[in-house]
């Protein structure tokens, strides 16, 4: 392996791997011109030493698609899928293998651009500033992600004070879409009031740090407007006043409820929502009968639905990323949601909890909240 010195500060660190020295010393001599820090090697596994103990780590890795032994594009494998080894941009060159077949099998096993050699100088370094700027926005979005991911566990509700809340069994389950797809605003909160207990389910729309920021503003509004004594149907009026206030044209869709856990009263408020499905022991589930707009729409908000839980019974509220998929109607999701439960049936609110998340959160590319809720039983006296 061999490195230039710079005076400099390098654009950005570049490994060049190719078995023919001259390719390397051609290729070496662009890319220092144009300011970059280049590392070079003669073979795959002089490759991965070079990637395993440069400090920085290579931006981008340059790699002869007709390497001895590991070829290019088994090489380009092993980076990709080291865990050891962050993301790194491959761009691979050939003078040989440049046929459709050999570019179609370099971009599926990762890389990001295909070279035939010899290259111009001018198109070596313009593909290396497009693949630079593509992986600068990569990880920008990375970290946006990264960060909206925090920011949604950080200000969901701690395991302890859930379980601190009297005279419910409650279980909570939330999986970010962070691996599959954009961040959501989904969201649970669940406390006790003056009235009982506040349950509640909520989705912002859209897929992005904004998403998220609202979603955490939300929740607070929540707690000081429930906290304050206002009927459900009131908290949610406050809240479609907040988005049109602050954040016109973000909607929400949000179902809360006041559980007394004594007699097991209800008030249901329901904004644009999944409805809430009860469960009983002997199978049957059915949900709540519960509708209303949207909040963010400035549109008037119906009283609160009465309802009732039986201390045996089970109350589940998810998000739609539990159960929506594309070109599938609702109604047939929800319906397929329904007959899940009850084949799962009798259950708590931990083993209905996992047993959804098991069967449901392995397609969808959505956030996922949810809580199920069971009234503990009266204590004798």
């Amino acid at each position: 392996m061999k490195e230039a010195a710079t005076d400099t500060e390098p654009k950005a660190t570049i490994l060049v791997v190719d078995d023919h020295e001259p390719n390397r010393i051609a290729l070496g001599s662009v890319l220092r011109r144009a300011g970059h820090r280049v590392l070079e090697a003669g073979s795959s596994p002089e490759a991965l030493d070079v990637l395993h103990g440069s400090a920085p780590i290579p931006d981008i890795a340059i790699i002869d698609v007709r390497l001895p032994g590991t070829n290019g594009f088994e090489l380009a494998q092993h980076i990709t899928t080291d865990p050891a080894l962050p993301r790194i941009p491959i761009i691979h060159i050939s003078a040989e293998a440049n046929d459709a077949r050999d570019r179609v099998r370099g971009m599926e096993g990762g890389a990001s651009a295909y070279l035939a050699s010899p290259v111009a100088p001018e198109e070596l370094l313009a593909t290396v500033d497009m693949v630079l700027l593509a992986g600068r926005e990569a990880r920008t979005v990375q970290d946006e992600r990264r960060f909206a991911f925090d920011l949604q566990h950080a200000f969901l509700p701690r395991a302890e004070k859930l379980a601190a809340l009297v005279g419910i069994d409650l279980a909570v389950g939330y999986v970010p879409a962070m691996e599959r797809s954009q961040l959501g605003g989904d969201f649970y909160a669940a406390f006790a009031i003056e009235r009982g207990v506040l349950l509640a389910v909520g989705d912002v729309a859209g897929h992005s740090l904004a998403a998220a920021t609202v979603m955490v503003e939300l929740r607070h509004a929540l707690r000081a407007y429930a906290l304050e004594g206002h009927e459900t149907h009131r908290i949610l009026h406050l809240m479609d006043r907040l988005l049109v206030h602050f954040h016109p044209g973000v909607t929400t869709t949000m179902c809360l409820l006041v559980l007394d856990t004594g007699t097991g009263v209800m008030e249901v408020a329901n904004a644009g929502h999944l409805p809430p499905l009860i469960v009983t022991p002997e199978g049957r589930a059915t949900y709540l009968p519960v509708r209303g707009p949207l909040l963010g729409l400035n549109l008037d908000h119906q009283p609160a639905t009465p309802a009732r839980l039986e201390r045996d019974e089970v109350l589940l509220m998810v998000t739609d990323g539990l159960i929506e998929r594309p070109r599938v109607d609702l109604s047939r999701s929800l319906e397929d949601l329904r007959l899940h439960v009850c084949a799962n049936t009798p259950c708590t609110p931990h083993t209905l909890r996992d047993a959804l998340l098991q069967h449901y959160s392995t397609d969808t590319e959505d956030d996922i909240a949810l809580l199920a809720v069971r009234r503990q039983p009266a204590e004798p006296g």
